[in-house]
């Protein structure tokens, strides 16, 4: 075979492995670009002398802080409305909102300390220095991997291979996101006469769109989209009968149905009924490409690190002082390089491992690299933490740094902080090498079982319902940050590991700790108790059940996640100052 066929050969391949992540960076790309705009924002506020002194006035600073955090409160519900409606607005939303509400002040108060005058010289030190550096190289590439796709769309892949198929439709139907969605009408039709060409109902939608188009009334019903006359064919009009569950109806693809692949403003209704018909109409649109749904949340995930972590090392200057220090020196150490390298490693050879599953390797293939990533996190989480803070108390350089006008709350909280940027700057470098090998894990799959080719979108649905588990696996990973932490103010790395390790082993069997407290035993009902209690229920962040069967994870399940991390983690924080307050240094 000539090296030309080969590689028109793999281009149909490349393509439908590639496009999964394309969509990623294009939402990177989205997200950096915001990012820019909002940073160029505070450096022209920073120049502006009345918003540049808001931060310097205790005053001005509360009123101005708390105002700006509610009104992203505001946008953020106008939005979560906008998209899903009303009727998503259910418990799980206003414990949500909580989270949101207290994201929204500390961003409030974060921007108006940005654009102070005295962050003109520290904000560029900021950006270009410790943790952002990094994510500005990883953004950059992902900037880059986006134009590249549009480029290489534009002149065929040079008849080689391209990244995407007609990226501007993905653009399009990121366009027309906020359009889609589920809408409901309710309206009443008079019975009809004979021969009548049905009332005319006003909507507003594109065919091509429509995904369900669902009917409900107590009268039998004609409805078309086409005055209902005797030369229009059968198959153009829906019949409804009478009754009180709706009756559904698909969208054809091909537009020969009864609704044309063509913008529809009015449909033709006749009541066959002799009474008049109460009619609920309901029809569900969504974009040519529903897949650029994924595109907002990865750009909102940029915005909110980019300005969560600024924020953060605004307000808190001395814990960020600390956290810089020990960020860059976990990061070079030659053991986190190691990690990384093994993660990196064990990614794209697990791929070709046979796992005997009859079909269902995939599912391994995700379970293995979830656990890998874990793993790996917490031990280098649990060595971070014993080299940065037990040994640095027992080499007596914590003293130095305590004798500074740095408290030992700032220590305690500036070293958790920056073994925690260490391990999200791994978890994001592993979670993107892991989710362009999981798209690429079906191509591998249909072409050794002789499937023929797998489709991009098969691509798609294995590699995006990876990424709550990832969130998930960090959320986990920072809970033994905090624990490690703590351990690591009194004891060495030895014990760190030892009890680390009890911690995960029995966090996992939690659950079945619990339900073996139901027995009448009274020392297994008081163990399980206390384990239930003591230990944190690591079983919540295990979601492979769902993501094997690429089933989505529940914003509401993930916001509670967060919640039970943050909480978890607060205490052990407490109980690690609470052990480091009395602890002679000297």
């Amino acid at each position: 075979m000539s090296i030309d066929a080969l590689l028109f050969a793999q281009a149909a391949n490349i393509t439908n492995w590639m496009t999964p992540v394309w969509l990623i960076s294009l939402g990177t790309t989205i997200g950096f670009m915001l990012v820019l705009i909002g940073i160029a924002k505070i450096y022209v506020a920073q120049k502006i002398g009345f918003l540049n002194r808001v931060a310097g006035n205790p005053t001005l600073f509360a009123t101005f802080g708390i105002l700006t955090g509610l009104v992203y409160t505001g946008l953020f519900v106008a939005w979560y409305i906008w998209r899903y409606g009303r009727a998503a607005m259910n418990e799980s939303f206003y414990v949500g909102m909580l989270l949101v509400l207290g994201a929204c002040l500390l961003l409030g108060f974060g921007v108006w300390k940005l654009a102070s005058r005295k962050m003109q010289g520290e904000l560029k030190g900021l950006l270009f220095d410790g943790f952002l550096a990094w994510l500005n190289r990883i953004c950059v590439a992902m900037v880059v991997f986006a134009v590249t796709g549009f480029g290489l769309a534009a002149f065929d892949g040079f008849g080689i291979v391209e990244l995407v198929d007609e990226p501007m439709e993905f653009v399009q139907s990121l366009a027309r996101l906020p359009f889609t969605g589920t809408f409901d009408r309710e309206f009443e039709i008079a019975p009809s006469p004979r021969n009548h060409s049905g009332d005319p109902i006003e909507v507003s939608f594109d065919g091509n769109e429509l995904r369900m188009f669902s009917v409900m009334s107590n009268q039998r019903l004609e409805l078309a989209a086409e005055p209902i006359t005797a030369d229009l064919a059968i198959s153009q009009v829906y019949e409804i009968s009478e009754s009180t569950e709706p009756s559904e109806f698909r969208q054809r693809a091909d537009g020969k149905g009864p609704i044309p692949n063509e913008p529809i403003d009015q449909l033709y209704v006749n009541n066959l009924g002799d009474k008049p018909a109460t009619v609920s109409l309901s029809y569900t649109l969504m974009p040519l490409y529903a897949e650029a749904s994924i595109v907002p949340w990865i750009a909102l995930s940029v915005v909110v690190v980019y300005f969560g972590y600024l924020t953060l090392m605004c307000l808190f200057p001395k814990s960020a002082a600390i956290a810089q220090a020990t960020f860059k020196t976990e990061i070079c150490q030659p053991l986190y390089l190691l990690v990384l390298a093994a993660g990196l490693a064990f990614v794209v050879l697990s791929i070709y491992v046979p796992y005997n599953t009859f079909g269902e390797d995939i599912k391994m293939y995700k379970d293995s690299g979830l656990t890998l990533i874990r793993v790996l996190a917490i031990f280098l989480a649990i060595w971070a933490a014993s080299k940065s803070v037990a040994e640095e108390i027992d080499g007596r350089t914590a003293l130095t740094v305590l004798s500074k006008p740095v408290g030992r709350r700032q220590f305690i909280l500036g070293k958790f902080s920056g073994i925690s940027l260490a391990i999200g700057l791994l978890f994001i470098v592993l979670g993107i090498w892991f989710v362009a090998f999981v798209a690429y894990k079906p191509i591998y799959d249909f072409r050794e079982s002789s499937k023929g080719l797998a489709e991009w979108t098969d691509c798609y649905n294995e590699a995006i319902h990876v990424i709550p588990g990832l969130f998930l696996c960090f959320l986990e990973v920072l809970i033994f940050v905090a624990i490690s932490v703590a351990i690591s103010t009194r004891l060495g790395i030895l014990a760190n590991f030892l009890i680390c390790f009890s911690i995960y082993v029995l966090g996992h069997l939690t659950p079945l700790i619990v339900q073996s407290s139901l027995a009448a035993f009274e020392p297994v009902q008081v163990f399980g108790q206390l384990v239930a209690i003591v230990f944190p229920v690591l079983d919540h962040f295990d979601v492979q059940a769902a993501i094997s069967s690429n089933a989505d994870v529940p914003v509401a399940y993930l916001t509670w996640s967060v919640i039970y991390t943050a909480l978890y983690g607060t205490v052990t924080l407490l109980a690690a100052l609470v052990m480091f307050e009395d602890r002679d240094l000297a």
